[in-house]
């Protein structure tokens, strides 16, 4: 699973095809396709560091998805690379579970559910399959200069999800 899961993620991260669907990526500093890792849907996302008087992380996150199940819910996780080494060499070794995020080095989750309000990052399908979010995302301990990547995916369920959509990897800088 995991080497079918790097071949795709591959593809998608160094694809230069000119019939790639840009209009399903919205317009933002960081861009990536979302494609399937299991299931189906299609789409895109963004992430826009903006400067702030605290001097720490915010960012502006757009999540567009097509082609996805009717009237479903997907959870937006991310996996953001932030206090080890290789933090932002662009290869998103944490989402891979590669060292220095491998299980022989210290614990943590490959995906972290982005908190909203006071519940969970959510994106409910249409009867067509498709779904939008835009949301700010503020880390008050990620100080500005900060260099990291971070790759997203939306799941069905936060646990052993059945369907799987990512984006590639992206390196942001905190504004």
């Amino acid at each position: 699973m995991l080497s079918a899961v790097v071949l795709a993620l591959s593809t998608l991260a160094c694809s230069s095809s000119t019939t790639a669907p840009t209009s399903l990526i919205p317009a933002g500093t960081h861009q990536s396709e979302i494609a399937e890792v299991s299931g189906t849907g299609r789409g895109g996302v963004s992430v826009t560091p903006k400067a702030i008087p605290e001097g720490t992380m915010a960012v502006d996150i757009s999540i567009v998805l097509t082609n996805a199940l009717p009237n479903a819910t997907y959870f937006l996780q991310r996996s953001p690379e932030v206090g080890r080494t290789l933090a932002a060499d662009g290869i998103c070794q944490r989402a891979l579970g590669r060292s220095p995020w491998s299980p022989s080095d210290p614990p943590a989750p490959a995906f972290l559910t982005f908190p909203l309000g006071t519940g969970l990052a959510t994106l409910t399908t249409t009867a067509i399959g498709t779904a939008s979010l835009d949301f700010e995302f503020r880390s008050p301990t990620t100080p500005a200069g900060t260099a990291f990547d971070v790759m997203f995916r939306l799941v069905d369920k936060e646990t052993a999800p059945t369907i799987e959509l990512r984006s590639g990897c992206l390196t942001v800088v905190v504004k």
